[in-house]
């Protein structure tokens, strides 16, 4: 019989070349131990030092959400909103505090996609303690701005030229250096943003030479450096294909929302889903076209509505001239997209309480939409455009104010932030798409495609499913200081109301760690503060503790075998560590006296020699328990096999 004592050092107090982690450590026996044949052996002791610490290794997902709440009616299928996953970059136990130092970084690069939640010094997460100093939970804050955005000219050399010629651009003057010249301007830092959704606002005027012309608002478009460096312009999102379904000469300009002069009159356009684009994993992007909003319909027919409720330009029932207009004027609140004509009403959703409105309103504004741009389109060398007013966003609230930090680009591109411009481009500088969400291709189509969307398709004479949709619902605008019934929600566990179940990647499965059990979603209905925009919600329950999970002692050094029936395969597991220790502590310093041995069978049927131990501190995973510090310490009893 005989006691083994081990122990590992106290991490940088050593010189000796051994593994030595506190949860994984190997002692060397320079001059080697004989063990007898026939030997059993069982642990007899152990101390350790366990510091409570939140599990959240590479398997955790959160996803989040920006939308309206769903009842359990209700489905994703009639939103306009998408989850949003997060990229794990914990993969680590962390103690509280600076779990929620960490975690806070991937809530802020969520909410970031929306330019109405101050993403930079809104979103907050600390540890909440009971009344004797013991943590309990966290509390998190997601605010809107609910604030009037910032009004500014975007400077020179925010312009963006997608194709075409561009003689120049300053303090908001487009001129065109050749025909059919195509434009966006993207500021990003402090130098802009996206247009605000909190009466958000883009007004052109000034239109001087050919009278053909664009303007609108769209989301960020490719531009790629014609030298193949790699820049900030080289990173956006990819521009739907749309030659032949689009506006300007050659019917190849996309916009979300626009307003065309051409052939003396003005007419509107949004892009809205092609019932002919095949989708898939192909080129086209994402299956949107670009068609005609018929403001001026006055009368009430089979399949159209008198717009006179949307619209101050119906006395006519056809497109008022060109001539007639001095400036157009874009206005965003939220899902509703306003456009003025000279200060009066061009179009807007006031009245849409049947699917005839298909034709007479623009489409509501989706979460592609959340970050639009000024887009211009000049027909000919020589003509100018002027924008005179735009309401935006800056790095002042939104985190990460970059171009590529957005939804639909980190969909099909490049996901994570901090690498987006550390990736290659081609031999003709266009980016290579890297590293976006895993298997996320399909949802920007997806999200176009929405009921609420697909109602827009039968004025392409589609009159079947899957292409027509009769669902109807008002747009949601503004309340006193944010977006109308909408909620950053947080999805911590399963749930088929905001996820698909056919998206098993990103299954959330945090619950726990955060403290939502039993719930899969927060904020709870009744945990919210919306006064002002301000949303503030406390954990439902304690978050599981890496404390309160199992663990076990694994010597793989010797000769014994047990059985791991939750993994299914043999081990080398010799003793279950108590939760508590024998004065009744769970954390700290822990001392473990074995008073009840099992003793295992080392199946030596010869002496053996041990020059070196190595012992594992495990989950039932077999994953090392990695909440512990200090210095370990076990001592083993070996002892001959009981004769039979």
């Amino acid at each position: 019989m005989s006691l083994i004592i081990t122990s590992s050092n106290v991490t940088g107090e050593t010189n000796q070349l051994q593994v030595d982690a506190p949860y994984h450590y190997r002692n060397d026996f320079r001059s080697g131990m004989k063990i007898p044949a026939n030997s059993q052996i069982a642990v007899e002791s152990c101390k350790i030092n366990r510091q409570p610490t939140l599990d959240y290794e590479s398997g955790a997902v959160c996803n989040f959400w920006m939308g309206q709440r769903l009842n359990e009616n209700a489905s994703y299928e009639n939103s306009l909103s998408y989850i949003i996953p997060s990229i794990n970059n914990i993969k680590r136990n962390l103690n509280p505090q600076d779990f929620s130092e960490e975690f806070v970084k991937i809530m802020k690069e969520a909410y970031s996609l929306h330019p109405e939640i101050d993403s930079v010094n809104g979103v907050t997460m600390d540890p909440v303690l009971d009344t004797n100093g013991g943590f309990k939970g966290f509390r998190f804050n997601v605010n809107q701005i609910g604030a009037s955005a910032t009004s500014l000219i975007p400077a020179s050399g925010t312009e963006k030229l997608i194709f075409g010629v561009l003689e120049d651009y300053d303090a908001g003057v487009f001129e065109s250096g050749a025909d059919d010249a195509y434009v966006q301007l993207q500021p990003s830092g402090s130098y802009g943003g996206p247009v605000s959704l909190f009466d958000g606002e883009a007004k052109f005027e000034n239109f001087t030479g050919s009278g053909s012309w664009v303007v609108g608002l769209a989301r960020p478009l490719i531009n790629s450096a014609p030298d193949g460096d790699i820049e900030v312009s080289n990173f956006q999102i990819p521009m739907p294909e749309i030659e032949g379904e689009g506006l300007g000469p050659d019917e190849d300009q996309f916009y979300d929302y626009a307003v065309e002069s051409r052939d003396g009159v003005i007419k509107l356009y949004h892009a809205v889903p092609n019932p002919d684009a095949e989708g898939g994993t192909g080129e086209t992007f994402p299956g949107l076209v670009m068609r005609e909003i018929k403001y001026y319909n006055k009368s009430d027919s089979a399949t159209t509505a008198g717009n006179a409720s949307n619209s101050s330009f119906i006395a006519t029932n056809k497109p008022i001239n060109s001539a007639s207009i001095t400036d157009i004027t874009f206005k965003i609140e939220n899902e509703k997209v306003t456009i003025s004509a000279s200060g009066k009403l061009l179009c807007a959703a006031n009245k849409i309480d049947s699917a005839s409105f298909k034709d007479q309103v623009p489409k509501p504004l989706n979460q592609s939409c959340w970050k639009m741009y000024p887009t211009v389109g000049l027909y000919v060398s020589g003509d100018e455009i002027e924008l005179t007013s735009y309401r935006c966003r800056t790095d002042s609230t939104i985190h990460k104010n970059i171009i590529p930090n957005h939804w639909g680009f980190k969909c099909r591109v490049h996901a994570d932030m901090d690498t987006v411009f550390h990736q290659a481009v081609d031999a003709n500088g266009d980016y290579i798409p890297f590293d976006p969400w895993n298997n996320a291709w399909n949802w920007v189509e997806d999200l176009e495609n929405r009921p609420i969307m697909k109602r827009f398709l039968d004025s392409f004479g589609a009159t079947n499913e899957p292409h027509t949709s009769p669902y109807v619902r008002d747009y949601k605008a503004l309340n006193a200081s944010t977006m109308d019934s909408y909620e950053p929600i947080m999805i911590g566990g399963k749930t088929e109301r905001y996820t698909s179940t056919v998206i098993q990647e990103w299954q959330p499965n945090v619950t726990n760690i955060l403290g939502f059990q039993p719930f899969a979603i927060a904020p709870f209905a009744d945990s919210v503060t919306v006064a002002s925009g301000q949303a503030s919600f406390v954990s439902a329950a304690r978050p599981t503790m890496t404390s309160e999970s199992s663990t076990f002692i694994r010597v793989p050094t010797f000769t014994h075998k047990t059985f791991n029936f939750g993994t299914g395969n043999p081990s080398k597991i010799l003793f279950q560590i108590p939760r508590f220790d024998n004065s009744g502590a769970e954390t700290g310093a822990l001392y473990f006296q074995n008073q009840d041995k099992a003793y295992i069978d080392l199946n030596n049927p010869q002496d053996i020699t041990v020059t070196d131990l190595d012992v594992h501190f495990i989950r039932k995973d077999e994953k090392f328990a990695k909440d512990l510090t200090g210095s370990s310490e076990v001592v083993f009893y070996v002892r001959d096999k009981p004769k039979m």
